[in-house]
């Protein structure tokens, strides 16, 4: 897939993709079968398993490790129901291909991997990385004598390209500890240290403050490096599983002399397949009549592939959209029309700052009659939770 955020999901014990209307599914689905108090307890082996499953239904992507070439660490602040929250992004780069990590600065699993990261922009900055993590239940004592509690840890994970475990830089828990005694004293002092609520959340922002600050080091770090992430081209992007698993995916842009480019990747991890077309849309009419972009790649075997982006009305609220539609041919000539779960197209970061003077939200809107922009000038605010 060319570009991709992902966030950690602890009750999944994976990363997922972030603002994907599957995934959400899957996710409402898993909380409506477990229950909704024992979805907010937290991740359990079975909500787990129920989670995991759901996301299958749906056909939404989940990973349990992100891997590619370290270009980037930094801080960006989003805004969901009127909060304002701060996230830990991490690029790694493969080729064309970028995945983002998102992830909530004040998570334990982003604060233990802001201290590996800190010795791999030192050691591996710009090469390949992994990043991983896991559910690690523990026992620890209760409020009464005698009695035990089981707690779960988010364990964050980073090897390096020999898949050695890259260790933290020791200490950066120790001095977050510390800044929070100093922020706690004065409550202290006032007689307010039976107050537990203010104390926590005192600690909770002191020890994002200071996980903030390593990550800003780090961002300067890689830039002093001469180390940065290949700058994104503004694009809509698809991609659409099917049953088997493969994934298909479209990257549509407009070239600097208007013409509707792009680039078609089909991918199963699990059947070591990778394919990467650049492609040249044409302007075509569909059958009945409809507007669209299409394009097609031959293989050295003389077999086809075909996508075709068309738009489309939803017929309850009116509004339009793109979607890509993809098919093949083999090479005695038989034509299969392949079917799956996606294949909506959105705007990728770069389009939704480019805005409207971008030459591809023009085309888009000129040709096929659809705003690209309209919904996802909301989800630009950050609507990542």
């Amino acid at each position: 897939m060319p570009v991709r955020m992902m966030q950690r999901n602890n009750l999944v014990n994976g990363f997922v993709t972030v603002n994907d209307e599957p995934t959400q599914k899957a996710l409402d689905q898993a909380k409506a079968e477990i229950g909704d108090a024992a979805w907010k307890q937290g991740h359990t082996p079975d909500t787990e398993r129920v989670a995991r499953a759901a996301l299958k239904t749906q056909g939404a992507r989940y990973e349990t490790t992100l891997s590619g070439k370290l270009t980037e660490v930094s801080m960006a602040e989003t805004k969901a129901n009127g909060e304002t929250f701060r996230k830990l992004r991490v690029t790694l780069e493969n080729g064309e291909d970028k995945t983002i990590l998102s992830a909530d600065l004040g998570s334990e699993f982003a604060q233990r991997l802001i201290a590996k990261l800190d010795r791999a922009t030192q050691e591996h900055a710009g090469q390949e990385v992994t990043i991983g993590g896991f559910a690690e239940a523990v026992e620890r004592e209760g409020s009464h004598p005698g009695e035990s509690k089981t707690f779960t840890n988010h364990v964050a994970t980073l090897k390096d390209a020999q898949g050695q475990e890259i260790p933290v830089v020791p200490g950066h828990f120790e001095r977050a500890q510390e800044r929070i005694a100093q922020a706690q004293e004065p409550l202290r002092q006032a007689g307010m240290g039976d107050n537990r609520k203010v104390l926590n959340q005192v600690a909770q922002s002191t020890r994002e403050n200071y996980f903030a600050e390593i990550v800003q080091g780090m961002t300067e770090r890689l830039k002093e490096q001469g180390i940065a992430p290949t700058q994104m081209l503004p694009r809509l992007e698809g991609h659409q599983k099917d049953e088997p698993g493969t994934w298909r995916s479209v990257g549509l842009y407009v070239d600097q002399h208007g013409k509707p480019r792009g680039v078609l990747v089909v991918e199963n991890r699990e059947q070591d397949l990778k394919e990467r077309h650049s492609i040249e849309f044409a302007e075509r009419t569909s059958k009945s009549g409809i507007p669209m972009l299409a394009a097609s790649v031959t293989r050295e075997d003389g077999s086809k592939l075909y996508v075709n982006v068309l738009p489309h009305e939803n017929r309850t609220t009116g509004e339009k959209f793109l979607s890509a539609s993809f098919g093949e041919r083999d090479p005695q000539g038989a034509f299969r029309q392949i079917e799956g779960r996606g294949g909506g197209l959105k705007p990728n970061e770069a389009m939704i700052q480019a805005g409207d003077q971008d030459r591809t939200v023009q085309l888009v809107r000129d040709k096929l009659g659809v705003e690209v922009l309209a919904k996802d000038r909301e989800q630009a605010q950050g609507i990542e939770r």
